[in-house]
């Protein structure tokens, strides 16, 4: 039936004293468990640090079948004109610093993944020079598939990768990857924005632009573990299997290949 202001209020009136106090309760309560916990920066010393439920996937996979790019977040840029190259290697030092999940790797404690951030430090670009190659747009070509084949290690790291190859005076191509599990695809234009921000800024002598962070992604990880947990993931759980009752098992679609023997 469509919703009636007017009706709720009159019942809500012809309820007794009793009644009304008892249907706040209760209210309140429902509140209660679906509310979400406060979001906020973690205090220093927090550790260990869990990764979110999508890192966690990840981690999983790359378990499952370590050695693969599959995850590889990819972003090639031509850049045209004059480069200041320690500008933009100190723009990318600066990233890294600013954002801890660039420089978070993630190691197995007793068979349970935790996110460990590694102090700042400067950023090493190599820079290769093919401006002397017969083709140096092939050459550029080849080198940037080989760089955005390669994985990585999650326990080691970097997470993030950038290489800097030049075809000219005035022409170069900017190589990065990052892996999935500290990226997705907004995340790369985040990165793209920033750093022509801070190489615009150290190009001329200026300090970095860019406000600091008031949270950071492991902040979002242990928000989200402190809230699903307990009744509230119970409640989650609950929802989707009612909703998924009677659902196949498997979805049987057409193919053109036969399915491998690992993904």
């Amino acid at each position: 039936e469509p919703f009636n202001m007017s009706d709720i209020k009159k019942k809500l009136a012809a309820l007794t004293p009793e009644k009304r106090a008892q249907l706040a309760k209760q209210l309140q309560q429902k509140a209660s468990r679906n509310s979400l916990p406060a979001l906020a920066r973690r205090p220093e010393g927090t550790g260990p640090l869990p990764l979110s439920f999508a890192q966690q996937r990840l981690w999983f996979l790359d378990q499952l079948q370590p050695g693969t790019a599959t995850y590889n977040m990819p972003s090639v840029l031509q850049l045209d004109g004059r480069l200041d190259v320690p500008s933009l290697e100190r723009a990318f030092s600066e990233l890294v610093r600013r954002h801890e999940s660039l420089r978070t790797v993630f190691r197995d404690e007793g068979g349970t993944p935790v996110q460990v951030i590694q102090p700042p430090a400067p950023f090493p670009l190599p820079v290769v020079d093919i401006s002397g190659h017969e083709a140096p747009a092939a050459e550029a070509l080849r080198l940037t598939n080989e760089e955005l084949s390669r994985p990585f290690n999650l326990a080691t790291g970097p997470m993030l990768r950038a290489t800097l190859l030049k075809l000219s005076d005035t022409r170069h191509v900017l190589v990065l990857a990052m892996h999935h599990i500290v990226s997705d695809g907004w995340s790369m234009g985040v990165l793209v924005r920033e750093m022509a921000a801070l190489y615009r800024a150290f190009s001329v002598g200026q300090p970095s632009p860019l406000p600091e962070l008031p949270l950071q992604y492991p902040d979002v990880a242990l928000w989200q573990r402190s809230w699903l947990q307990g009744e509230a993931l119970e409640n989650q759980l609950a929802w989707w299997r009612e909703h998924l009752k009677g659902a196949p098992q498997a979805l049987e679609l057409p193919t053109d290949f036969a399915r491998p023997p690992l993904q």
